[in-house]
């Protein structure tokens, strides 16, 4: 059911639109002027608004203006006498949608409301499709892989997604919580709604009752225009509450009488609303352990966790990495304008080795990095070194590729002596002893390893001559 507001000072007009638009299954206010009009747009979100181009107490464009400002989402046809070429440069551009010439017979404003909501129904499916497109192709790299857990996962939001169950999504930073859920909405009966995703943790705590249930304008200092708020703009989609733990206890139980009773107090507002929205939330924290610290609620905790999704570290399904790297450097070859990107195996290799302890979100931006970097558009080992990184110790050949395990060796003793001789100055003796070798063994390895003539950066001396024997 869509809903209409009537803005006409002529009353056998005013209540013969009500009666006929009523007639026709749309839910009809009335106001008879500007100040009527403002206190209805307050309390209320309106599908179309059909508006006199004159009032008592103000024109036509200042009204128009006022809409936009307090309901921009709402469809504006405007009614006039006049039909000439100005008033409709005006109605336009003030930002009506159509306008319709008084007189008129109501078939044809039955016309013209039915393509305005055409038209918004238009709006509303291009931002779906653009949402849409955006969340499937990180859905895929997020959800890609065949271990276990993936799978595990990927099983229980298919069966999850066709329910209007409270879902509670459990992970570590980075490991996808939100791109589930979007997953989820996609498969549910809600995907044609709006997925709205709310990260409570980067909403101030005095706001975040408005930022949720909305506020009437007035309702307090700031608040200059009315505001939906979170829950009636996923009405009939998915409210996403990532962070939830970190939800102030007072806004907890307001929450919690949402979940209850499917309506919304606006703040500043009497009036409930009434919102259809699925609801899936998710955190990094341990709320079991919360509710005990007495730091979330307990009954909010159960009526969350109906359904319960962990969503994987990526070191437990590490044998995944080799389908998430191809996805990402497919979107990467798109968003960075790339020509075909190749990569090593050593690449996959060493990632498969890494702690990855950021996660997907990790895995991307380090193979992000990579192809920024890379040449000839092809990613190796080398381009993925970060200073302070486990991945700058690895020992590569010339080429950036893996070297051999005696090369590897005979690398690290290098560095582990030089470290040595810097921390006793340059003293073989001692370093010999930190190294636990004889003064012999340490410069034959010397010798062995190029190092005979090394200087350490704390000492300005020269090594001495080499001599013979072996001292144990």
């Amino acid at each position: 059911m869509s809903d209409i507001l009537i803005i006409e000072d002529e009353p056998v007009l005013n209540e013969n639109l009500n009666q006929f638009l009523s007639s026709k299954g749309y839910q009809v206010d009335s106001a008879d002027s500007k100040a009527t009009a403002k206190a209805l747009l307050a309390e209320h979100l309106y599908d179309v608004i059909l508006s006199d181009m004159r009032l008592p107490d103000t024109n036509g464009t200042e009204l128009i203006e006022h809409i936009k400002e307090v309901a921009p989402s709402s469809i504006i046809l405007v009614m006039t006498a006049y039909s000439s070429l100005e008033t409709a440069l005006d109605v336009f551009h003030c930002g009506a949608h159509d306008y319709i010439i008084k007189p008129f017979p109501l078939q044809e404003i039955e016309h013209k409301v039915a393509n305005a909501l055409q038209y918004k129904q238009l709006l509303n499916e291009n931002a779906n499709l653009r949402n849409r497109l955006h969340q499937d192709s990180e859905n895929l790299e997020m959800l890609a892989g065949s271990s276990p857990q993936i799978c595990e996962l990927r099983r229980l939001i298919n069966k999850v997604a066709i329910t209007n169950t409270n879902v509670l999504i459990q992970g570590e930073s980075g490991t996808g919580k939100e791109l589930v859920a979007q997953s989820i909405h996609l498969k549910s009966q809600n995907a044609e709604g709006l997925f709205v995703p709310v990260n409570v943790a980067a909403i101030p705590d005095g706001l975040v009752e408005s930022y949720l249930f909305g506020h009437i304008k007035g309702s307090f200092t700031g608040a200059n225009q009315t505001r939906e708020g979170a829950f009636r703009m996923a009405s009939g989609g998915t409210l996403f509450l990532d962070e939830i733990g970190e939800m102030p206890l007072q806004i907890q139980s307001k929450l919690l009488r949402v979940l209850e009773d499917s309506q919304v107090y606006p703040v500043g507002s009497d009036t409930s609303v009434p919102v259809d929205t699925r609801i899936i939330c998710a955190t990094h924290r341990d709320l079991e352990q919360m509710v005990a610290d007495g730091e979330f609620r307990e009954d909010l905790w159960y009526r969350l966790n109906v359904v319960n999704l962990q969503t994987p570290p990526l070191r437990e399904r590490m044998e995944d990495i080799p389908a998430l790297v191809s996805l990402i450097l497919k979107r990467l070859k798109v968003e960075l304008k790339r020509p075909v990107m190749d990569i090593d195996n050593d690449v996959i290799h060493h990632l498969m080795n890494q702690p990855l302890k950021g996660n997907v979100r990790e895995l991307k931006n380090i193979l992000e990095r990579a192809a920024v970097l890379c040449d000839d558009n092809t990613i190796r080992v080398r381009d993925l070194a970060l200073q302070n990184s486990d991945l700058a110790n690895l020992q590569l050949d010339e080429s950036g590729s893996l070297a051999d395990l005696n090369t590897a060796v005979e690398k690290f003793k290098q560095q582990h002596i030089v470290a040595a001789l810097e921390s006793t100055e340059g003293c073989r003796e001692s370093a010999a002893r930190l190294l636990g070798l004889s003064t012999a063994t340490l410069y034959r390895q010397l010798d062995k390893l190029g190092l005979k003539g090394y200087v350490a950066r704390s000492s300005k001396s020269v090594i001495g001559p080499i001599p013979s024997g072996d001292e144990k």
